[in-house]
């Protein structure tokens, strides 16, 4: 009778034989590296669930729900940015830890730039731009210059697809409006920069800033709370009804690693059909049964 281990080793087993069919394929003449990058990105994702010994724990729903509150209250402090609109723009991952402390990873530039040069590729009008004079690199000025002339120039039918932001001009837009205040941060290897103590409270400025949150791979941080084991891992996630397109996705990245999903309702709304079409798709998850439903009433 195969065991547990039996069959999470079997796992890896078949992961690393996938994983090893992408890099030779990756190889072929004439493949663009990010033809196989989602798949790969899966392969990693299935490793760090087989492999890592933590409980997961997504805190989800839409827009001023409650959700960062929710979090500061189950970890008894004011941690999480907290306000009017979109203040979370990418998953924030929350242990316990022996100190209060922020790390934030940047992704590298040949990420970046390997991001900008997929979504060129989707927008016809702008493919020429990685072509001119070479690949793209948001690090030249007139790469730069030449992407905001661009995109400037787009009608408001590639800036909308089906009523929401086009995903390809949001990753465009958000990087060209970022740059400057990362520029002197990132570099060609991951940089990750901690916050503690005092300025623990410093790492809002990038999760609450689309533009800036782009840039980020992560976003973790360590609060001092004896009530949490440090194997348990709660996640403040995007609004389910953001506008940027790409939060949706990043949820959905996130749930996909998930072992309980803590629904946030705020009184003052109550369910909407937002929240009917995000269940749709936890739904079709296959993950709906681990919801655990949370009303955050207000009794001002």
């Amino acid at each position: 009778m195969e065991t547990y281990q039996d069959l999470k080793q079997e796992l890896l087993a078949i992961t690393r034989t996938v994983r090893d069919l992408l890099n030779t394929g990756a190889r072929v003449p004439g493949i663009a590296p990010q033809v196989f990058a989602e798949w790969e990105q899966t392969t990693a994702d299935i490793r760090t669930r087989l492999t890592e010994e933590i409980l997961r724990v997504a805190v989800v729903g839409p827009i001023k729900s409650g959700k960062s509150t929710f979090v500061n209250a189950l970890f008894g402090g004011d941690y999480l940015k907290r306000g009017a609109g979109v203040v979370t723009s990418i998953v924030t991952r929350i242990r316990a830890g022996q100190r209060l402390r922020a790390t934030l990873t940047f992704k590298t530039w040949g990420a970046v730039n390997a991001d900008i040069a997929q979504a060129l590729a989707m927008i016809p009008d702008l493919e020429s731009l990685s072509a001119e004079n070479g690949p793209f690199d948001l690090r030249r000025l007139r790469d730069r210059a030449a992407l905001g002339e661009a995109l400037g120039a787009l009608g408001s039918e590639q800036a909308i697809t089906n009523d929401t932001r086009n995903v390809n001009f949001v990753v465009l837009s958000s990087y060209l409006k970022g740059y400057e205040r990362v520029a002197d941060i990132m570099g060609a290897e991951t940089v990750a920069r901690e916050f503690e103590g005092e300025r623990f409270a410093a790492h809002r400025d990038f999760v609450g800033d689309e533009a800036l949150a782009g840039y980020l791979s992560d976003v973790q941080l360590e609060i001092v709370a004896r009530e949490f084991d440090e194997a348990v891992e709660f996640a403040d996630c995007q609004g389910s009804d953001a506008p940027n397109p790409l939060h949706l996705a990043m949820i959905q990245d996130y749930l996909l690693l998930t072992h309980l999903i803590i629904y946030v309702i705020s009184s003052r709304t109550g369910l909407r059909q937002a929240d009917i079409k995000f269940l749709s798709i936890i739904r079709r998850m296959g993950i709906l049964e681990i919801i655990v439903f949370v009303v955050n009433c207000d009794f001002n």
